[in-house]
């Protein structure tokens, strides 16, 4: 299991929210008027289950939905209906489900993708290079395609990509999804070692609660569109009705 984030103590500074956020897919009333915070320095975890809204909570977030009703800040901006590349250039990268590389890019094509707001040549290259710290596996198939890769390396690429922005805040959207055991527990180890090591703040949505909320500080649980619970997430893994639901127990 990864070593517990608890130990890091994140700052009081606001850095999300949202307030009676209402999200629609056409008539469907998919976000009901959602708040949360995410404070700088934290991992967020998001869970629940299938068709809860967690997917549209990200989307919504960085740019790519417009919220109906209610209000959404980013460092202390509104966000609300902010084209999605201008809310990367204030910092915020979004890992979206199914990791969505390019398949016909290489590795490092697929990096410099993620990069092309970076004008500076030695800065993408500097990024790239500490991806391959992050990841040693995608140095070592630098040169082959995304596509030819298994499910847990695309991920590693996905989330590397993502980090050509620098960004100040990361969404990742059910990042151990399809994955091996093996590359679950890597995947999360690289979640835990971003926040300590570089003091990210993430907000993360994931179906393996158990995971979820052994990594992050603070959760929240979300049901239809709405969100049921939150608290600290060492809280939230001992509530009765979540252990029922998301952490299989009887």
């Amino acid at each position: 299991m990864p070593e517990a984030t608890l130990h890091k103590t994140p700052t009081t500074t606001e850095m999300l929210n949202l307030t009676d956020v209402h999200s629609y897919y056409g008539h469907i009333h998919a976000l009901k008027g959602i708040s949360m915070t995410v404070n700088e320095g934290e991992i967020v975890a998001l869970i629940g289950g299938n068709g809860a809204g967690k997917t549209t909570t990200l989307r919504t977030i960085s740019g790519m939905m417009k919220p109906k009703h209610g209000t959404l800040t980013y460092m202390g901006q509104n966000a609300a209906g902010i084209p999605a590349h201008i809310i990367m250039g204030r910092g915020m990268s979004h890992v979206p489900e199914g990791r969505r590389i390019f398949k016909d890019l290489t590795v490092r094509e697929n990096l410099e993708v993620g990069g092309y707001t970076v004008t500076d040549k030695a800065v993408i290259e500097q990024r790239i290079q500490e991806g391959f710290g992050f990841f040693p596996r995608l140095k070592e198939r630098e040169n082959q395609l995304g596509g030819t890769m298994s499910g847990g390396e695309q991920q590693m690429l996905a989330i590397a990509r993502a980090l050509m922005v620098n960004p100040k805040l990361l969404l990742l959207d059910e990042p151990s999804m399809g994955l091996s055991p093996l590359f679950v527990e890597a995947i999360f180890d690289i979640i835990v070692k971003l926040n300590k090591e570089r003091g990210m703040t993430i907000l993360l949505v994931e179906q393996n609660a158990n995971m979820a909320l052994e990594v992050a500080h603070r959760a929240y649980v979300m049901q239809t569109g709405e969100i049921k619970l939150s608290g600290k997430a060492s809280d939230i893994a001992q509530d009765e009705s979540v252990r029922k639901a998301y952490l299989g127990d009887e």
